[in-house]
């Protein structure tokens, strides 16, 4: 009751008083203030408590949220070609309808809508460079859950800016498509959002579940991303390209509300500065802001004690480039073997289900027998995370022959059973990830996965312009040299996978103490 009267108090002192400083009483030390989580908390909403309903609606939530770009990429695309099609034949608006698509494959127009496609994907990765690790303090200080509405906002703001230059074209340069990256300011962009389920899994499961709850988190994101594209193709042969887009936005504002029924997984004691209270009279400058980021951006590569996670870290710069070929691969496909946009969303669900089959029955399955005291010895792992560790470089070695085989393939049936093989080595990025999360404590994992995340948007600044460029020297090259993309990612992949040969595994999981064990 107490309490409840100094805040009527106070706000009647705000609304018809003059503020007068020496008059204002000293605001006693836990009184409750207006906040983004006092706001979240405000709102009641019947929340998950077991473990195993928590990674099932986290699951759920990666497979709306991946769910997204699955339905808004190809129709954007498309909207995309069209434009730069109608430039390129300087065609008028009002010319009936969309260009025949078969008119908007030459080399000058594909490589324009590549490029454009590029520059507007490293902008975000820069974007959300700068922003992931501010967001991801914010988000071990006052929790995962309101910075990740934040960043389902953020990502809104770049859906809804791209859709409005696409649909007023005539009067907006398209090049001004690429100013919807300035949305991940808001929440740091994806690779907070991903960082933040990552560190919520992590903080609802054990060490001996941890792999396989990230195998079903991956799994979700591919059920998401590869899935959607053949139900956003059905709609386009239908509808057209408006209707799947406008389904992404409702796809990310329905997981804003699943998010709701997940409790705050963040359980720690404040750091005696996070305790500290800034004087009252001399709010901190911008300047001192950005110098205590920068001092926390400091003390959280401390966290990076061990050699083995370095080099986990930089696999990351080879794993980035391996999804962006997902975002390539329906304009190169439709250049490729001259099908329409419309229909490369099944070739991505073909790579989709082989993906899922592979999580979720062929990677378990060899889990369990190499753990086997039956299994014969040459191939039994010494403990599980040796096995993720082994798996990892059988995963990355996998990609290799795969995605050269993507470069290679004459045909379109070649370029799937290169899709096959390369969905084989789909699990490289979970494996990597739950082996990071043996070298720190719970209560870092947040900060060391926007550390991942800011490392994978560096190579997702070079990845889609590095796509691009070799799309486009392939095309001028003309014959096999098309799949030039393939043959140079096939190179990096395998030089990442050369990291993992001097990886060890920490003598004893979660002992972070041994600062020496993998030198």
């Amino acid at each position: 009751m107490g309490g409840d009267n100094v805040q009527h108090v106070s706000v009647e002192a705000t609304e018809s008083s003059p503020l007068i400083a020496h008059e204002r009483p000293r605001r006693p030390a836990h009184r409750p203030t207006l906040s983004v989580t006092s706001i979240a908390h405000s709102v009641h909403v019947p929340k998950a408590h077991s473990k195993r309903t928590i990674v099932n609606l986290l699951c759920l939530i990666t497979f709306v949220v991946s769910s997204a770009d699955g339905f808004a990429s190809i129709p954007a695309v498309r909207l995309l070609e069209d434009i730069v099609c109608r430039q390129h034949y300087g065609l008028r608006e009002n010319f009936g309808g969309p260009v025949d698509e078969k008119l908007c494959k030459e080399n000058a127009i594909q490589s324009q809508v590549a490029f454009i496609m590029a520059i507007q994907s490293s902008l975000e990765a820069a974007v959300g460079f700068l922003a992931a690790f501010p967001w991801g303090l914010v988000a071990d200080k006052i929790g995962r859950k309101p910075v990740f509405s934040i960043g389902l906002c953020g990502l809104l703001v770049n859906y809804f800016w791209r859709m409005v230059v696409i649909y007023f074209h005539t009067a907006i340069p398209i090049q001004l498509v690429w100013l919807g990256s300035a949305g991940f300011l808001i929440g740091g962009g994806q690779a907070v959002l991903i960082g933040i389920l990552l560190s919520m899994t992590t903080d609802s499961t054990t060490e001996e579940e941890r792999v396989v709850v990230f195998m079903r988190l991956h799994v979700a994101s591919l059920c998401g991303d590869l899935l959607s594209p053949a139900l956003s193709s059905a709609m386009m042969q239908s509808v057209g390209p408006w209707p799947p887009i406008w389904v992404a936005i409702a796809i990310v504002i329905i997981s804003a509300i699943a998010f709701l029924f997940l409790p705050e997984t963040l359980k720690h004691q404040p750091d005696q500065e996070d305790i500290e209270e800034e004087p009252e009279t001399n709010s901190p400058s911008f300047r001192s802001r950005i110098s205590h980021v920068f001092n926390r951006f400091k003390e959280s590569l401390s966290i990076l004690k061990s050699t083995s996670l370095i080099l986990l870290l930089l696999t990351c710069l080879g794993a980035r480039p391996v999804m962006a070929t997902l975002q390539f691969m329906a304009q190169f496909i439709s250049k490729r073997y001259d099908i329409a946009l419309a229909e490369t969303g099944y070739v991505q669900s073909v790579y989709g289900v082989t993906q899922i089959a592979h999580s979720l029955v062929i990677l378990p399955w060899l889990a369990r027998f190499v753990m086997r005291d039956a299994t014969p010895a040459k191939f039994r792992a010494k403990d599980e995370h040796h096995r993720d560790l082994s798996f990892a470089k059988w995963s990355y070695g996998i990609l290799v022959v795969g995605i050269a085989a993507l470069g290679l393939a004459p045909t379109l049936p070649a370029f799937i059973f290169g899709l096959v093989i390369t969905a084989l080595g789909s699990g490289f990025n979970s494996l990597t990830r739950s082996l990071m999360s043996l070298y720190v404590d719970p209560e870092h994992r947040s900060r060391l996965f926007s550390l991942v995340g800011m490392v994978e948007v560096i190579g997702s600044v070079y990845a889609q312009p590095m796509m691009a460029g070799l799309f486009t020297l392939g095309m001028k090259l003309g014959g096999e040299w098309i799949g030039l993309p393939y043959f140079a990612l096939s190179i990096l992949v395998a030089v990442t996978a050369s990291l993992l040969l001097f990886v060890r595994v920490p003598k004893e999981a979660g002992d972070l103490s041994s600062t020496h064990d993998d030198s």
